[in-house]
């Protein structure tokens, strides 16, 4: 068992104990992550090249180092734990189960190509052509590619760090894939970090600045919390009307997974949705 997962298990028993009301969706949460622990091992990452040169004028310029698409996943891996989490999603929710037997249907009589699918994994217009064709859930289809593919991309991610220079980017979307965060904490000192959305890079971020549209504006600047959960926080944006959820790590639950403080902070999502925020890097956790 890997310190990282016992570290999680923690936390998410942690939360059960203060937010029962979560307890279904963060045991499906600790069964994903327990999957892509146990098939982390067979990962075989290939990195694309990506010369000296490229890198400085890329980071100079503020380019992130390649796009999305550009991950090549381990296929063998990503195969197999799609096949295991759709086998723990299916027996989740009645609305898993249906779109899980409409995706078994189709790779079964070979209308769907699962290494195709993976292969294809952050290309967002096939995965919604796909969804329309099968009749599956597009929310759904996406999270299953996601999770299956995380342990690549992750690797990839902890790998490509070593190439990028943090000392000047202080940007609001990834320095490696140039996505979006989808979390953002403080750490020692009041210092604030973004996670990216995608391939869960951690980078330092401004601590009064909105990600989305680079408002500074303090005036236009705001948070909502609820009253006892102050280190919990969605940080909401007048200018673009959008928000970004906040987790006081100093003070937190336990554990540094910030997919489980998002699974965990669900209503400030509602809070914020009430007040007409939209959220740009959405949870797949909602499914």
């Amino acid at each position: 068992m890997s310190e990282k997962l016992d570290s999680t298990r923690e936390q998410i028993s942690a939360h059960r104990k203060i937010n029962p009301v979560y307890s279904k969706i963060l045991g499906f949460y600790e069964k994903i992550i327990e999957a892509q622990e146990n098939i982390r091992p067979a990962v075989d990452i290939i990195l694309p090249e990506i010369s000296d040169e490229l890198r400085s004028i890329q980071m100079r310029e503020g380019f992130p180092l390649i796009s999305p698409t550009d991950f090549v996943i381990d296929l063998p891996s990503s195969v197999k734990l799609f096949e295991s989490i759709c086998h723990i999603a299916r027996n989740e929710t009645e609305k898993m189960r249906e779109n899980v037997q409409a995706i078994e249907e189709a790779i079964t009589i070979n209308a769907l190509n699962l290494k195709e699918l993976l292969k294809r994994h952050a290309n967002e217009s096939y995965l919604k052509a796909l969804a329309e064709e099968f009749a599956i859930d597009e929310t759904v289809l996406t999270f299953l590619v996601r999770m299956s593919t995380r342990p690549s991309i992750r690797m990839s991610a902890e790998l490509l760090k070593k190439r990028v220079d943090l000392r000047n980017w202080l940007r609001g979307y990834c320095p490696i894939c140039g996505s979006a965060p989808n979390m953002s904490g403080l750490k020692e000192e009041g210092k604030r970090f973004f996670q990216c959305s995608f391939c869960g890079f951690d980078w330092p971020a401004e601590r009064l600045a909105c990600p989305f549209c680079e408002n500074r504006d303090h005036q236009k600047l705001h948070y909502l919390y609820a009253e006892g959960q102050e280190q919990y926080r969605a940080d909401l944006c007048d200018k673009c009307k959008q928000y970004i959820k906040t987790v006081d790590t100093r003070k937190a639950t336990a554990g540094p997974d910030l997919d489980v403080e998002d699974i965990a902070t669900i209503y400030l999502d509602i809070l914020a949705a009430e007040k007409g925020f939209k959220r740009p890097a959405p949870s797949y956790w909602g499914v």
